[in-house]
């Protein structure tokens, strides 16, 4: 499965996120965004490319870069929406891809190569589900704080301990 996500439109999906980006901490609300899609790609095994608005930072004219697997685009003089029209306009076979964003006028684009959408309130739920099922599975179950003993138990460990004191 190959993801195109329109960043900053997943960004505000994530309450952590949204919040980061309204006082103005756009480079933390990116890196946590990156960070979760880092951990959900280690599980579900898909190529990721994010599409951001803008430049990476004011007088940073980073076009692209790639941070772990994960393919990050900044659209710079561009729209992050021209972007994702291209990538898939451009794409040799769309249908192999998902696009994720909510915004109806690249929904719509898309559509009409075939390419599979997801808007980015399911997809941020799938995210959180995703990563939340794994770690649930590898947390070992908690052992009681006070387990008891039944009577057949303690003897059946003081025959055991009273054997080895004989030998």
């Amino acid at each position: 499965m190959v993801l195109l996500i329109d960043g900053f439109n997943l960004i505000y999906k994530f309450p952590d996120l949204e919040g980061k980006m309204l006082v103005g901490m756009l480079d933390d609300a990116r890196a946590g965004l990156l960070d979760r899609l880092k951990e959900f790609q280690k599980i579900k095994k898909s190529k990721i490319r994010v599409v951001f608005d803008g430049r990476k930072g004011p007088s940073r004219n980073v076009r692209s870069e790639r941070i772990g697997t994960i393919d990050v685009y900044y659209s710079i003089d561009y729209s992050a929406d021209f972007l994702i029209k291209e990538f898939i306009k451009k794409d040799p076979n769309p249908k192999m891809t998902t696009v994720v964003t909510s915004d109806k006028d690249i929904l719509f684009y898309v559509n009409r190569f075939s390419a599979k959408t997801m808007t980015s309130e399911k997809f941020a739920d799938f995210v959180v589900r995703t990563i939340k099922e794994e770690y649930a599975e590898k947390v070992p179950e908690e052992k009681e704080e006070n387990p008891s003993v039944s009577e057949e138990e303690v003897s059946f460990w003081e025959r055991i301990f009273s054997k080895k004191k004989k030998q």
